[in-house]
């Protein structure tokens, strides 16, 4: 039924058109123009009724055809040319449009509707003095009307004449008053014209509808400081905190503003003063410091980070989310501890927050509390038996206190639940490595570090490991050889690699290039190392400098870490393996 009313609607106002035009017609028609007769004229009229209310049906064609027949019977009528090129528009036909709406204008100059028709038409076929000129004799008949106004400052502004469409505004300003639409559009038309004094004056026209509305202000200053217009832009912000001082948003802004002057101090004084106040909502306030401290920071701006989100901890205190981004601050801070018993307080009500459960591993081991860290990833496979790193904390954390049974199983079962992640699984195989060594499962742990190498052939710990592990079995000695040359390659300074190439060397009985890799190793640290020292003293001992080889010796005792056989080695004075 709505579909019907409004084609019948359509229709009556189609007619209306034709009346009015017939009519019209009539009382201008020329001498020199053929009169019709009455029969004609209700054929044109009957024919253009049905016409119409073909198009509201959809059928284009059928429409266009009656129209034509109805202009051989009035081929002076403006409607009937006015709807053709309607019809004709709606075909895609635009250049046959324009001339039929052109002559509707001529025969009736003085109809709005042929006159905004034939404007558009002329827009569409490019003839934009046409469409420009015609909108100007519009507003000449019709100066106060706000749609013709409007149509008036497009028209200018599509054809580039920013002026004139300011002066249509103004027009519509006088008419309908100031209001912040039509001041934002004013302004767009001085940024076209590269005049942002006049933009300015727009916008302190706006401000004084209403002084005390901050957030004319703040579009003033959000304007002014884009364009370095620092007085501006600083005078209205102030004026935002006269006029309401609990306003966080003005705080954030000046933040900002100072920040790209280059004053930080201030631009973290303010900042902390919209952060403070409790009016800021906390997501917003999260993005804000997020997206002020974001990627190297200085030491400054992390100790900024985490004094900021303490505000926030405190401006909403109690808000589960403000206390872990204050945590995860203490944690980049490097504040492990305080941050570790935020995160424990969190897990302790919500235990399904994986992520802070995470967060919790993570101190553990930079803590170095092996204990905790194999309670708590224990805890976490349990509630999260999918996730693999849990099961990797538990496996290492183990190894670390020395239980390789149960190191092993966490490590092996953990495995089977890394997906697209090389860099955890690389780890895994290389901790399974040194666990199933130390379980004396030699096969197992040199296949191990074989699928680590194949992730990544570069993994220095894994070369040297497995390299010293084959030397001490002398396995293998040459791939052993390769390993240890490459990690010392990727880490010339390392005494610890240094030692094992000078280890592997000496398992080949190349006892004078180890004598020269061992030597490096001495100098890179080595010389407070006992097994360095004791290596050292073997590989002088095989080149028959015995004395210099029980100095050496003499010296690793001193340290923590060597061999069972060093004290028969000092005491016999001879080399044991």
């Amino acid at each position: 039924m709505r579909n019907i009313l409004i084609i019948f609607v359509t229709i009556l106002f189609s007619v209306f058109l034709y009346s009015c035009s017939s009519s019209k017609k009539t009382t201008t028609q020329t001498s020199s123009k053929k009169e019709i007769t009455e029969k004609d004229r209700y054929k044109a009229s009957d024919l253009f009724v049905k016409a119409i209310g073909a198009r509201e049906l959809g059928s284009l064609p059928s429409a266009l055809d009656l129209l034509n027949q109805a202009g051989n019977f009035d081929p002076d009528d403006a409607a009937i040319h006015y709807e053709k090129a309607r019809t004709l528009r709606a075909l895609g036909r635009i250049d046959e449009a324009l001339a039929e709406s052109k002559t509707a204008i001529e025969i009736d100059p003085d109809n709005r509707w042929y006159k905004v028709l034939f404007a558009d038409l002329s827009k569409e076929n490019e003839k934009y003095d046409d469409y420009v000129y015609t909108y100007q004799e519009l507003i000449k008949q019709y100066p106060n009307d706000l749609e013709l106004l409007n149509e008036m400052a497009f028209a200018y502004y599509f054809t580039g004449d920013y002026k004139n469409a300011i002066n249509s505004y103004d027009k519509i300003e006088e008419i309908v008053g100031i209001s912040e639409s039509l001041t934002m559009q004013k302004v767009q038309l001085y940024d076209r014209l590269n005049q942002p004094d006049g933009a300015i004056a727009e916008f302190e026209d706006l401000i004084d509808t209403d002084p005390t509305d901050p957030r004319f202000y703040a579009l003033l200053a959000e304007y002014a400081s884009k364009r370095k217009m620092d007085d501006k832009a600083l005078w209205a912000y102030t004026k935002i905190v006269e006029i309401n001082p609990n306003d966080p948003y003005v705080h954030i802004s000046l933040a900002d503003y100072y920040k790209k002057q280059g004053d930080s101090k201030k631009s973290f004084e303010e900042l902390k003063l919209g952060l403070a106040n409790p009016n800021l909502d906390l997501n917003t306030s999260i993005n804000l410091l997020i997206n002020y401290y974001t990627g190297d920071l200085t030491d400054e701006q992390q100790k900024q980070a985490l004094e900021l989100s303490e505000i926030l901890k405190k401006t909403h205190p109690d808000d589960v989310m403000a206390d872990s981004f204050y945590a995860s601050m203490l944690f980049e801070n490097k504040e492990y501890q305080k941050a570790s018993d935020i995160f424990r307080a969190i897990v302790k009500v919500n235990t399904g927050n994986y992520a802070i459960w995470e967060k919790l591993l993570f101190c553990d081991l930079f803590l170095e509390q092996n204990q905790q860290l194999a309670a708590d990833a224990e805890i976490v496979v349990d509630y999260f038996p999918t996730y693999p790193l849990p099961y990797y904390f538990a496996g290492i954390s183990n190894f670390q206190l020395k239980d390789f049974v149960k190191a092993q199983a966490y490590l092996q079962s953990g495995i089977d639940f890394v997906v697209n992640n090389n860099n955890l699984l690389e780890q895994f195989y290389s901790s399974l490595g040194d666990t199933y060594h130390a379980l004396e499962n030699l096969a197992a742990a040199y296949e191990a570090y074989d699928k680590a190498l194949s992730i990544n052939p570069e993994n220095i710990y894994v070369l040297n490991n497995y390299a010293y592990y084959l030397s001490l079995s002398s396995e293998k000695l040459d791939k052993a050889e390769k390993m240890s040359r490459k990690a010392v390659e990727l880490d010339p300074y390392n005494s610890s690699f240094l030692d094992t190439h000078a280890w592997v060397l000496y398992q080949q009985k190349k006892y004078k290039e180890a004598l020269e890799w061992i030597k490096k190793a001495y100098s890179n640290g080595g010389a407070e190392s006992g097994v360095v020292l004791e290596h050292y003293g073997d590989i002088l001992f095989q080149l028959g400098e015995k004395e210099e080889a029980l100095n050496y010796w003499k010296l690793a005792k001193k340290q923590k870490d060597y061999s069972d056989l060093l004290d028969k080695k000092i005491k016999d004075q001879q080399l044991y393996e």
